[in-house]
């Protein structure tokens, strides 16, 4: 079987919320021991010096881009998203947290529509709505994602698009030069806090910590590959993959059990992903 550059990037999308589903179950375990800031800061400090060695052994330049401007710019929305994102997983229930990052998307395709002039059709953009329908049955003013905390994520999505948006014009950059000024602009920005909170970390943490950032530079190198190999509009509903992915993190590790209704969202929103992936490979078939 053979598959389309967009059903691979889809792929690399799924691959790319999987690990930071991950992170998120990490930073939800750390997150009660070491201050959010910190954490953010770990994480873009590591992914910098990380991703750096690798490009100056593989005898290319980190800092060799047309568009550091832009890559700044992103560094700074990855930041703001990751820290608030990391306080609404650590004072939300996992699969409440993620359905309102799961907003996200959403914001990618409005944008993409709107600041990128990308067209979608009306079966993408019904699966999209659809996928939309099922985040709100999640979001009903009766359970516990309606609390004040589920500003964070909310917030969060914003910059989250606005990453996503900015990365598809600094693709030609390649993935592992935009990981690595991801991370060397996030640690710019997050080290403008983190003297303010920082605390000794316990040797109980490191672990998580560690599995937190390797699986950060995972995530992102899958959707910078994933965003820069197709149109935002169509990658960004496989996004609705990390609703699935914390939700049976939080039942396994959390014991967080969704009722029906968060069920029925959960599954609306994942078949709405494999019916956009579904109209893209009879769409790829027939050109």
């Amino acid at each position: 079987m053979t598959f389309s550059t967009y059903q691979k990037a889809a792929g690399f999308m799924v691959v790319g919320v999987l690990s930071m589903s991950v992170m998120d179950v990490m930073a939800k375990t750390v997150g009660t021991h070491v201050p959010v800031g910190q954490i953010v800061w770990l994480r873009f400090v590591t992914q910098a010096v990380l991703i750096g060695f690798f490009l100056l052994n593989i005898k290319q330049k980190p800092f060799e881009s047309r568009h550091l401007k832009l890559h700044a710019l992103r560094g700074l929305a990855t930041t703001l998203s990751s820290f608030l994102f990391f306080l609404g997983v650590i004072h939300l229930p996992l699969a409440d947290a993620t359905a309102l990052i799961q907003l996200g998307p959403v914001a990618v395709t409005v944008g993409a529509v709107l600041f990128l002039g990308e067209k979608i059709g009306r079966r993408r953009l019904a699966g999209i709505l659809v996928a939309f329908l099922g985040a709100i049955v999640i979001i009903r003013p009766d359970t516990s994602i309606m609390s004040s905390a589920s500003l964070y994520p909310i917030f969060g999505t914003l910059g989250f698009a606005f990453y996503a948006l900015v990365t598809r014009f600094v693709r030609v950059d390649g993935p592992w030069v935009s990981l690595f000024l991801q991370g060397f602009f996030g640690a710019i920005f997050s080290s403008l806090f983190v003297p303010f909170v920082w605390k000794p970390i316990p040797a109980t943490q490191l672990p998580a910590l560690s599995i937190l950032v390797l699986a950060g530079i995972i995530g992102h190198l899958f959707m910078i590959k994933a965003f820069s190999s197709a149109p935002a509009s169509i990658i960004a509903p496989f996004g609705y993959a990390g609703l699935l992915f914390a939700t049976l993190f939080g039942v396994i590790i959390f014991k967080e059990v969704p009722d029906l209704m968060t069920m029925f969202g959960a599954m609306t929103i994942v078949s709405a992903g494999l019916y956009v992936w579904y109209r893209d490979k009879i769409t790829q078939a027939t050109v």
